[in-house]
């Protein structure tokens, strides 16, 4: 299987390699999330293509989102949208993150850029796959591996 990273900005102050759609990094990103997902979603094995979409937003842009889906006004440091699973689809389209790059530097001003991006990147990839965090037990597991996998993906880019 294949996972293929789209990576799109509607922030275009935004001065960082993270919202080019050519991120250097974004091939090595997808091959631990491509190993990721075969260990902790069997269904990736039925599909030789799998798609992850990626966007860089302001925080106005986020803010809105954040209220229209989750009945929360503020601007937030990232967003999932899973996608219901097509058994007919050729490619398995696990959904859409969003991210806004100034609320991460907001909220977790203890990590380099590389690093908040990774744990952004891996917190969303894991709802995409039907994690979740509203209980105590489920966030414990969540975050474990969530911290695996942004691990990975720092060691793979540094």
């Amino acid at each position: 299987m294949n996972l293929s990273l789209c990576i799109n900005s509607t922030d275009e102050s935004e001065d960082s390699d993270n919202a080019n759609p050519d991120y250097p990094y974004i091939n090595k990103i997808a091959e631990v999330l491509e190993d990721e997902l075969l260990k902790i979603y069997p269904i990736s094995k039925n599909y030789e293509l799998a798609e992850i979409s990626i966007t860089f937003m302001k925080p106005e842009e986020i803010r809105t989102l954040n209220r229209e889906y989750r009945d929360v006004d503020e601007a937030t440091d990232v967003l999932s949208f899973p996608m219901d699973i097509n058994e007919n689809m050729p490619v398995l389209i696990l959904g859409d993150i969003v991210i806004c790059k100034k609320e991460v530097e907001r909220l977790h001003p203890e990590l380099d850029s590389q690093e908040a991006m990774c744990l952004m990147i891996a917190h969303s990839f894991l709802h995409l796959t039907g994690y979740d965090h509203d209980t105590e037990e489920k966030q414990i597991k969540m975050w474990k591996i969530q911290d695996e996998i942004k691990n990975r993906m720092l060691e793979a880019i540094r």
